[in-house]
């Protein structure tokens, strides 16, 4: 008997340690698990770029409004960076991509060419988002969305008033794009993948501001600016330039709206436009980036498809406003956000080697 005893001792299941799962179906589980956190976003992001690729090389309904998506994506994903990460929401995010727009069909009209016109439409944004930011930035919270919305406006009233420059309601046309050789944006298909890869490097370019140092004192500032300032961050400065940076990424929407649409007017400046950019925003999710290139879709699809069925689709629209704040408040990203700290969760719970987890329970 005493022999026997390490001899069945020795020949028995380890038992469960930290860090050690139980059975090999957990482990089974847990390496796939692990796996799937590796190649998600990666698979998603190249298996979403080839649908892109192939709805937008079609000549049907869908790619314009794919292509229109992709244009407010843009500014809606330059708008998450201020209200997102900074708490700062501003209406004015339309007023600046009419300016952009207006500023390339101006300068055509007065004879310069399209990629002078480009960049003196680029130049006309970042110095109008220079200057008002000065103003902008001096107040906080609903006085910041006072000052956006006022601001906005005067780019509406001068677009819609100054008619010697802007040809009032008529708006103004835009009769010759940009080209390279055979690059030539006249093209709707050349058109079309030019707006693709401007959204994807826009997108990528948010993505690394917001993770980078910067992006961290920005999330620092819309959580307690106070303290930030006490530690010694100049957050006026921060506040500032992400004013700047979202301004300047409107612009680049501007440039694209004007070129994929022919015409500028004022009602893309209108109190509307900045109210359906805070929509796509909410809808996307605060603070995601990719998040508000959502809502920008599902906001397109309501105004452009929903609206040739549905009569009252403004009133369908707000309902499912109202049930994504009330039941996902961190929109349609916070739902993938949901799902991947859930995924996190078992994958630790298989790391611990839980018994309950190890007898093929699956996540809740």
């Amino acid at each position: 008997m005493t022999a026997a005893g390490p001899t069945a001792s020795a020949g028995a299941t380890t038992p469960p340690g930290p860090g050690r799962p139980a059975s090999r179906l957990a482990r089974l589980t847990l390496v796939s698990l692990e796996w799937s956190r590796r190649l998600t976003a990666p698979v998603t992001g190249v298996a979403a770029a080839v649908i892109l690729v192939l709805i937008l090389q079609s000549n049907g309904f869908v790619s314009t409004l794919v292509e229109d998506a992709l244009v407010y994506a843009i500014a809606a994903m330059a708008l998450d960076l201020m209200a997102g990460y900074a708490g700062m929401v501003s209406l004015a995010q339309a007023g600046f991509l009419g300016v952009g727009a207006y500023g390339v069909a101006i300068a055509e009209n007065h004879f310069f060419s399209p990629w002078a016109a480009v960049g003196i439409a680029l130049g006309v944004v970042l110095a109008a988002g220079l200057a008002l930011g000065i103003v902008a930035i001096r107040t906080r919270g609903v006085s910041f969305v006072i000052i956006t919305l006022a601001l906005g406006q005067v780019l509406y009233g001068l677009a819609f008033q100054w008619t010697g420059l802007s040809e009032g309601d008529n708006g103004i046309t835009v009769a010759s794009l940009p080209s390279i050789g055979s690059f030539d944006l006249s093209n709707p298909l050349t058109l079309r993948m030019t707006v693709l890869v401007v959204f994807a490097v826009t997108a990528l370019l948010l993505r690394l501001i917001a993770a980078s140092p910067f992006g961290l004192s920005l999330r620092g500032i819309r959580s307690n600016e106070a303290r930030l300032t006490a530690l010694g961050y100049r957050t006026g400065l921060h506040r500032y330039l992400a004013w700047v940076i979202a301004v300047f990424f409107a612009g680049v929407a501007g440039v694209l709206y004007v070129f994929v649409n022919g015409l500028i007017t004022p009602t893309t400046m209108a109190f509307s436009a900045d109210g359906f950019l805070v929509v796509m925003v909410v809808l996307g999710g605060l603070g995601s980036i990719w998040g508000p290139a959502i809502g920008a879709l599902v906001i397109v699809l309501f105004q452009q498809e929903l609206s040739t069925y549905v009569t009252r689709w403004q009133t369908l629209m707000g309902l499912t406003l109202i049930a994504v704040v009330l039941f996902s408040p961190g929109g349609f990203w916070g739902l993938v956000r949901a799902a991947g700290r859930r995924r996190d969760a078992f994958i630790a719970r298989l790391r611990g080697g839980g018994h309950g987890v190890c007898r093929g329970s699956v996540p809740g």
